[in-house]
């Protein structure tokens, strides 16, 4: 098939383009030596609608010589693909359906075998709790071609030794329950471990604080039971008396410490009993 498609003939357009190189390369280069000034600028833009005007003559010859080209190119393609390329191209799509299906059929029982091994290994080691999703083994062409499937089974034997052993280390450990719980979600045993630990103490925190809470309202509770059990205290301060038609108002200044509740419980007397203050 050797040079079967051969181009024997090239455009004698590009002969008449080399002559009109130099042409156009001394009217472009007269063009631009022109200086623009006020006065000149007249000139420079007809000048340039000039070269503009020639190079859309020229441009419109171009497209017309690529159609005259492209016509007869586009025919023999067609008739190239009908001949030549949809005969190979249907039969590489055939030739490599094929393969794929028998491909994917020697994956398909490997990995048949793989999952069958790893149920028997999640039995003997006692882990049966693990799916083969977990593995995240991907069964390779490679390893599936393997008379002994050497490698793929390596991979599931490391897989449920390592989860095996982190279930046999969680049984020696303070809170094996929650950190089982939390390791079976995510098969990582230093993750596990940090989330128990830090459930924990967020619990003996919240704890902490409940009794914090709860000392402090026995405090505040106590306090007033106190102060509502004594009589009220003399206060011995300088006291400014008015005297008014019906009775005698008197004035004092003190300063009243005690909790929230003691306060607002006092704010609330000395409105009832009529009292005012400022």
């Amino acid at each position: 098939m050797n040079e079967l498609i051969k181009l024997t003939q090239l455009p004698v357009i590009e002969e008449h383009l080399r002559g009109l190189k130099e042409q156009i390369k001394n009217r472009t280069a007269e063009a631009v030596a022109l200086v623009c000034t006020p006065e000149t600028l007249t000139t420079v833009k007809a000048t340039r609608a000039d070269l503009n005007k020639e190079f859309s003559v020229l441009e419109e010859q171009r497209k017309a010589v690529k159609a005259a080209i492209m016509e007869p190119y586009e025919a023999f393609e067609k008739v190239y693909k009908e001949c030549v390329s949809d005969a190979f191209r249907d039969a590489d799509n055939q030739l490599k359906g094929k393969i794929t299906a028998v491909e994917g059929d020697i994956k398909d029982r490997a990995e048949q075998t793989a999952k069958e091994y790893f149920q028997e290994l999640c039995q003997a080691e006692h882990v049966d709790f693990l799916t083969w999703g977990q593995t995240g083994i991907t069964v390779s062409l490679t390893d599936a071609r393997q008379k002994t499937l050497s490698t793929l089974r390596g991979k599931v034997a490391d897989f449920v030794v390592k989860v095996a052993q982190a279930v046999n280390a969680i049984s020696e450990m303070d809170n094996a329950e929650e950190i089982m719980a939390e390791y079976r979600q995510s098969l990582n045993l230093p993750q596990a471990i940090a989330a128990v630990s830090d459930r924990h103490r967020r619990i003996e925190a919240e704890k902490e604080a409940a009794e914090r809470r709860k000392a402090q309202r026995e405090a505040e509770s106590a306090a007033v039971q106190r102060v509502e059990a004594v009589a009220p205290p003399t206060i011995d301060l300088p006291v400014q008396c008015i005297e008014k038609p019906a009775e005698k108002v008197c004035k004092c200044h003190f300063t009243a410490y005690g909790t929230k509740e003691q306060l607002t419980k006092l704010k609330a007397f000395m409105i009832q009993e009529g009292i005012r203050y400022e």
